[in-house]
């Protein structure tokens, strides 16, 4: 069991997060969870592909972090790969808006080279406004740079429902594993085996992490 007033997590902070510029996202359940990570194929004969996030699927919802990261494997003789190229870094679409910013689009993947392409989507809830989903909307084209030749290869919806957050009760450097969280059980953190989501005010600063303990509130 992890140290009271903390929580523990797997592998380390990505990133320094400060007290003051970091928020941790969950949804108070033991199974439901505000992140969503999804692979996707994309086939051999695509040039190009895309991903779209309609987050006016729910009008009302909450906004959301995305993400997209692709690995190409460019031979297979000896296998050569490029593996996490971000195709969108980190990307806070808006929610409960009604002026277009809820929507973000990657802009064209060349994948022409590409025997195998993975797109690594991330979707995160990054308000506490009860959410519906996000569409998320993977796209394919047969001819390189013509915009008009796209199809759909898949759509499904994002993370649901509504997120809880708390801050961090310190400031915590990259690497570390041991998170100091006050009175993690009262601020509902104490749903272990999940992945949860930090917003940091600098947006590339912002990660995924994975719980793996919760200590006793002091």
């Amino acid at each position: 069991m992890a140290a009271v007033d903390t929580i523990e997590i797997l592998d380390g902070l990505d990133h320094e997060q400060d007290q003051t510029t970091s928020v941790i996202f969950d949804i108070d359940s033991a199974t439901a969870e505000a992140v969503g990570s999804y692979a996707v194929n994309i086939p051999l004969s695509a040039s190009q592909a895309r991903v779209i996030f309609n987050n006016n699927y729910d009008p009302d919802g909450s906004s959301v972090h995305v993400r997209v990261r692709v690995t190409k494997v460019t031979s297979i003789t000896t296998p050569t790969k490029t593996e996490n190229t971000e195709a969108l870094a980190w990307f806070e679409v808006a929610g409960n808006v009604t002026d277009g910013t809820d929507f973000k689009e990657t802009g064209s993947i060349d994948v022409s080279a590409s025997w195998a392409t993975t797109l690594h989507i991330d979707c995160c809830l990054s308000s506490t406004t009860a959410h519906t989903g996000t569409e998320i909307i993977v796209q394919v084209a047969s001819e390189a740079a013509v915009d008009g030749s796209w199809s759909t290869l898949t759509k499904f919806i994002g993370p649901v429902g509504t997120a809880i957050s708390i801050v961090f009760a310190e400031t915590e450097p990259a690497g570390e594993t041991v998170i100091a969280i006050a009175n993690p059980t009262a601020g509902n953190f104490d749903n272990v085996g999940k992945f949860k989501f930090v917003e940091n005010t600098v947006v590339a600063d912002s990660e995924i992490i994975y719980q793996t303990e919760v200590g006793a509130d002091a």
